[in-house]
């Protein structure tokens, strides 16, 4: 999850002499605007002519139990996050040639993308083009470990999918995507492209569109499979995919009585399963998986009358009823934004008065809720590593 801010630089905007908050801007427009650009799924997602083949999830066994032996092994990661040209990686930093303006982190490397959206990937010191985003203002790269995935400019719109280790690349046209691609935004760079992925397991890409969402082992050479939606669903939303576990939003309507009439009322439900049809609900807003999708760091937003709204995270087993609080002295805002190992996340955590504003960027223990400051205050202009553009 990575990007959740938007909101609360727009709270804040016309109180405070606030820094540059561009990061705010990618967490929270990214995770509200990009990856949920919603898919309407009346009808598609159930229809009757279309036959849904089995997808086997990784790590996944039938009827949900994990698979320890096939699990993917779990990577650590330091905060990353680039100023410039420059990536800092924990204690280190990377000089580059690039002005940077979206970032991933991989295991080989790191894939950037500059003010243009051209993609170019960064492995054993030597930098390479591999593709330019569709769109340049609200683009993303998605990632899990060193396999990255982007909707690239060519042909109009392409779904690229790379692995940084192996060099394997798939690349297939919007218009040869077997779902039903809408123009999200005529006469844009890529024209909106019409279909964007929503995120990365594995080898694994989800590509939403206007039909629903779509599971593609794209580099092994298989074909798209269609994603049933749960009974009475109006959208799906996929967050994030990690170890076949998908973190999704649920929107339904629901009747509501007041003053003698009914009224339709729209009602989102966060859950977490193996599929779309079998989750079970979280109390949360968004959330943040980790890589072996046991854990959740949930984010909620809070509102407080005559004052700014504020985000809450707290984290816990997904299979559980037991939520610890994240909640770091001295900061109004916290929100997990991506995991850094099995058991460890990094959070933005955000301090407001009338007169200041500071941003600073947290490691959070999940199993005890504490975090140590690791980047304060963070440079204007950062961008951490949620492969969102700033």
């Amino acid at each position: 999850m990575t990007g959740l801010l938007k909101d609360v630089m727009d709270d804040r905007a016309d109180s405070i002499e606030a820094p540059d908050l561009d990061v705010a801007a990618m967490v929270r427009d990214g995770e509200r605007h990009l990856v949920r650009r919603r898919r309407t799924l009346a009808g598609g997602l159930v229809a009757a002519s279309l036959v849904v083949a089995a997808l086997a999830l990784p790590g996944l066994r039938p009827g949900g139990d994990r698979d320890q032996d096939t699990a993917a092994p779990v990577h650590s990661y330091d905060i990353a996050y680039a100023v410039g040209s420059t990536i800092h990686d924990g204690p280190r930093t990377v000089e580059t040639d690039v002005r940077i303006s979206a970032l991933v982190q991989g295991v080989s490397g790191y894939v950037v993308a500059d003010r243009q959206g051209r993609v170019h990937t960064m492995v054993d010191g030597e930098t390479t083009l591999v593709g330019r985003l569709a769109e340049t203002d609200r683009g993303r790269i998605m990632s899990d470990d060193d396999v990255v995935a982007w909707v690239d400019v060519a042909d109009g719109g392409t779904l690229s999918v790379l692995d940084l280790a192996t060099g394997e690349r798939a690349d297939m046209s919007v218009d040869a995507w077997p779902g039903e691609p809408v123009p999200m935004n005529p006469g844009r760079l890529g024209g909106g492209a019409g279909a964007h992925i929503a995120a990365v397991d594995g080898r694994i890409v989800y590509v939403a569109d206007a039909r629903g969402v779509m599971a593609w082992d794209a580099l092994d050479g298989d074909e798209p499979v269609l994603l049933a939606a749960p009974d009475g669903a109006a959208e799906v939303e996929v967050i994030q995919v990690q170890d076949g576990q998908i973190l999704h939003v649920v929107t339904s309507f629901e009747p509501q009585e007041s003053d003698g009439s009914t009224t339709m009322v729209e009602v989102e439900d966060l859950r977490i399963g193996p599929d779309l049809q079998d989750g079970r609900s979280l109390p949360g807003t968004r959330g943040s998986l980790s890589p072996d999708g046991r854990l959740v760091a949930l984010t909620d937003r809070q509102s407080r009358p005559g004052s700014p709204s504020y985000d809450t995270t707290s984290v816990g087993d997904v299979a559980g009823d037991t939520w610890t609080p994240v909640t770091p002295p001295r900061y109004d805002s916290v929100i997990g934004y991506r995991w850094l190992d099995a058991d460890t996340f990094a959070a933005w955590a955000g301090t407001y008065t009338a007169e200041y504003a500071r941003e600073d960027l947290l490691s959070c223990e999940a199993s005890t809720g504490s975090c140590t400051v690791a980047v304060s205050p963070l440079p204007d202009g950062a961008v951490p590593a949620t492969g969102w553009m700033r």
